[in-house]
């Protein structure tokens, strides 16, 4: 929360995180609304990790209802002000977590995207344990989170990069030297510009393990799609779409790797700016 907890940290209400799109209508319009347009219209829809309203702005528009429920009170006073305008739109605060505000059975379309693949394993797993109270049946959830575990065997340990405390410090576990010393070089590469921290995904996600914590909450994985996320073709991120068990038999999710969403981003933005451009002329 040290970023997304503070209102300075919000650039245009977030805005700056859709600029490889070009834009925020640019980017739902390309990569968002045709993923979900199987989904919505939906009578009550549930915004987990709303932001600043980024995505919620157009949420609202396909629900009767919509829930938008975050860990950070300035992200929820924001969405309070945003759309305090619009009645069906209700912001609540929570733990991080749970969705205790919301009642079971009462959702017939979740959605999270750009902010649950910052959290790891254990509050996927919590949010998805909610999530098997809180849909009805037959409804579904599609969640935007981390496959950074995917690569948990790389020596290069993505994630990691970032400043690390001295072996031992403030009680942390010890580890070796020689992976404290590899941590601390890639942290001084990093600061450097030469390598990245793969925007702090969460390092013990995957598309696995979320199938795996769909078993435990009694969901079911119907598909997952493994992209790429403005580091080459590494397909650190993952959308997946996920529903409550029924009685038959499980199958295992349809599943796509699509390196090429940064692409997508790409011809997205050149394309609105040809256009604009051709507008625009004398």
């Amino acid at each position: 929360m040290f970023l997304w907890g503070k209102a300075d940290g919000w650039k245009d209400d977030g805005d700056k995180w859709s600029e490889k799109w070009g834009g925020t209508e640019l980017e739902w319009s390309t990569s968002i609304f045709p993923r979900i347009r199987q989904f919505i219209p939906a009578p009550t829809i549930l915004e987990i990790a709303p932001g600043f309203g980024r995505w919620t702005q157009f949420l609202k528009g396909f629900c009767e209802q919509l829930i938008a429920v975050d860990v950070s009170p300035a992200c929820v006073e924001r969405c309070k002000e945003r759309f305090a305008a619009d009645p069906h739109v209700r912001c609540y605060v929570n733990d991080g977590k749970s969705l205790a505000m919301v009642e079971d059975r009462s959702i017939d379309f979740a959605f999270s995207f750009d902010s649950l693949v910052h959290v790891e394993a254990d509050i996927i797993a919590a949010y998805l344990d909610q999530l098997g109270r809180k849909l009805k049946p037959g409804a579904f959830a599609f969640l935007h989170h981390s496959n950074l575990g995917a690569y948990s065997n790389s020596i290069w340990l993505p994630k990691a990069i970032g400043r690390q405390q001295p072996i031992g410090a403030n009680g942390g576990p010890q580890m070796s030297r020689s992976l404290w010393l590899r941590r601390r070089m890639l942290s001084k590469l990093t600061d450097w510009g030469l390598v990245n921290t793969f925007d702090n995904r969460a390092e013990s996600m995957s598309a696995k393990v979320l199938r795996e914590a769909c078993d435990a909450a009694g969901l079911e994985c119907r598909a997952q799609e493994l992209v790429n996320w403005n580091h080459g073709r590494s397909l650190i991120d993952c959308f997946s779409v996920v529903t409550p068990a029924g009685g038959q038999s499980r199958r295992p999710p349809q599943l796509l790797k699509n390196p090429h969403l940064m692409d997508e981003a790409e011809r997205a933005r050149r394309t609105a700016e040809l256009y604009h451009s051709a507008r625009s002329r004398d």
